[in-house]
């Protein structure tokens, strides 16, 4: 250790010297506070070791300037007196680290070095782990940044793959309402127009969270759509021209394809809309049940339930028939809408989302899930949504 020894007398100066070499340790002494002041701002060193007696030199004095200095505060400070109480009594007790009774005893004050050697090694170990703990902080934090970054991407990517156009058919407009429980969302929906009649749409609900509930949601947006492999529609070579599958039939074979792959399970609603009828055929698959929103603001559940699709080979589905009539309106939701809490924990209720439909019945379909949105938030008051919340409406104009 390097040690500076203050003390202004010199036999006390000679003594202390002997015994610190004697001890394999290096010696610099320094006769008032004004000289080591000027010695801890040239050289380094681990051990204070000091006389308190005033008037002549006031170690305690010393040590709350090394102690107000931060770049000394790592000093560990011995004091040597002959009455422990004058220490107490100029409030010294609590800024030196150590304290030896004079006369000086070579056996005792050898073990107080000792003492203050593993207490200064500990300093440094814990400083070094700091200093580890910090820079792997730092890189963390970067890291974090970076995934951060990558996943917002893909939540922009994600997003992008929802539907754009609302009035997608003279007679009936369509808008949706996404809103991620994190940056990613295992909710999807779709819907487009095929042989100029048939308005195709689908509202899923990945369970789960994060990225592997988002890339099956991707997947089933790719496999969701009128190309060939699609279970939604049939090629007819001789004919030339694609045959809807019934709803029932795509459930079925999306639930046969992904028992077998292993790779999720996730409820769903999937539904052809006969624009030329109003009629609408859907399946629906341990979803939520959509409700029909009447003309005169009375609104009726409609569906059964049904099984998820994933979980079990073999789940025989039904399908339900509805009639949209003009200005009547076809509302999807998914689950995490009632999962929405607020701070003291009660859930979102349905009997909140049938009171906003009818009371904005005269609204446009957009203005009612902006409304809508807005409550949720209001609801949970600024805080993030349990699951996933999405929804689709379909209006009959």
């Amino acid at each position: 250790m390097n040690i500076l020894v203050v003390d202004s007398d010199r036999n006390t100066q000679t003594i202390l010297r002997a015994w610190l070499h004697s001890w394999d340790h290096f010696v610099t002494v320094a006769e008032s506070i004004e000289e080591s002041l000027l010695l801890l701002s040239q050289l380094d060193f681990d051990i204070i070791l000091s006389d308190w007696r005033p008037p002549l030199l006031d170690g305690v004095a010393l040590c709350r300037l090394i102690r107000g200095t931060q770049k000394l505060a790592h000093l560990y400070v011995i004091l040597y007196t002959s009455d422990r109480g004058d220490l107490e009594f100029v409030g010294g007790i609590d800024i030196v680290d150590d304290f030896v009774s004079v006369p000086l005893d070579e056996v005792r004050l050898k073990v107080r070095i000792r003492v203050a050697i593993r207490i200064l090694n500990l300093r440094r170990a814990l400083a070094e782990q700091n200093a580890n703990l910090n820079s792997l902080v730092q890189k963390l934090g970067a890291a974090f940044s970076s995934i951060e970054s990558d996943l917002q991407a893909a939540s922009d990517i994600q997003l992008s793959l929802l539907p754009t156009i609302s009035n997608i058919h003279p007679s009936f407009c369509v808008d949706w309402l996404v809103l991620p429980s994190s940056f990613l969302t295992g909710d999807n929906l779709n819907y487009f127009m095929l042989q100029e009649r048939y308005l195709m749409f689908y509202h899923l609900d990945v369970a789960g969270h994060g990225i592997p509930s988002a890339l099956l949601s991707v997947t089933l947006s790719q496999l969701l759509s009128p190309q060939p492999g699609s279970p939604m529609v049939r090629f007819d070579t001789k004919m030339d021209m694609k045959r809807i599958v019934p709803p029932v039939d795509v459930v079925s074979e999306l639930n046969r394809r992904f028992v077998m792959q292993d790779s999720g399970y996730f409820t769903m609603i999937y539904g052809v809309l006969d624009t030329k009828t109003r009629e609408i055929r859907f399946c629906q698959a341990g979803h939520p049940s959509p409700l029909q929103v009447g003309m005169d603001r009375s609104i009726t559940a409609i569906g059964d339930g049904g099984f998820p699709v994933g979980l079990w080979p073999g789940m025989t589905y039904e399908e339900t028939t509805t009639t949209l009539k003009p200005g009547e309106r076809f509302v999807l939701y998914s689950d995490g809408l009632l999962e929405c809490v607020n701070p003291e924990g009660v859930p979102y209720s349905l009997d909140k989302l049938r009171w906003l439909l009818t009371q904005n019945a005269e609204s446009s379909v957009k203005e009612v899930l902006h409304t809508i949105q807005e409550d949720l938030e209001g609801w949970s008051r600024g805080g993030s949504f349990q699951d996933d919340i999405s929804m689709l409406i379909i209006e009959s104009k």
